[in-house]
């Protein structure tokens, strides 16, 4: 029982943490929208170099393998090409995936408008619609004006993420009250 209580404690302390990181992060993104963006492409490039080089290394081990193809290198040397796009020119490699992840965004923020209003009237589905609305906004702006887009990437993820953050924290909170 007590290896029970001890993995349900460890887990709103995760949901905690993992909510205060989101509020961290999302600071950053609206405190520093060009700087923060632009770490955020070059280090998401480097660990696409970084998949890519060990996806590659695994399918050159396994050369010998009849059941693998050309398609094996596929993969890891498009994670390594787009990986390096990204990080040794951040803000053309941003720019393209900026509007890409407007595309997902506006797909995201449907289904958080359509839950929030599935949700009507329960606890906190008012939260959800606007985040949904402001997530629909960003995917929009993204995908719609192009020449902007770094900018509200990173102030429309940085608010998103602060709204998650909020939100896991208060649930991490109310973990521990109901476990304690």
């Amino acid at each position: 029982m007590t290896s029970l209580t001890n993995q349900q404690n460890s887990h709103w302390g995760l949901v905690t943490l993992n909510g205060a990181l989101l509020v961290v992060g999302g600071l950053a993104l609206v405190a520093v929208p060009f700087l923060a963006a632009f770490t955020f492409a070059a280090a998401f490039g480097l660990c696409l170099v970084a998949v890519g080089a060990v996806g590659l290394f695994a399918a050159l081990k396994s050369i010998g393998n009849a059941q693998h193809s050309l398609l094996v290198f596929l993969g890891p040397f498009l994670s390594i090409m787009i990986g390096a796009v990204l990080w040794f020119t951040p803000a053309q490699g941003l720019m393209a995936l900026t509007e890409v992840l407007g595309a997902f965004t506006v797909v995201t923020g449907i289904f958080q408008v359509v839950t929030a209003l599935g949700l009507s009237g329960k606890m906190h589905w008012g939260l959800l619609l606007l985040n949904g609305i402001l997530t629909l906004g960003a995917g929009a702006a993204m995908l719609f004006a192009p020449g902007i887009a770094i900018f509200v990437f990173a102030i429309f993820f940085g608010v998103q993420l602060i709204f998650s953050g909020f939100h896991l924290l208060r649930a991490g909170m109310r973990m521990k009250h109901l476990l304690g």
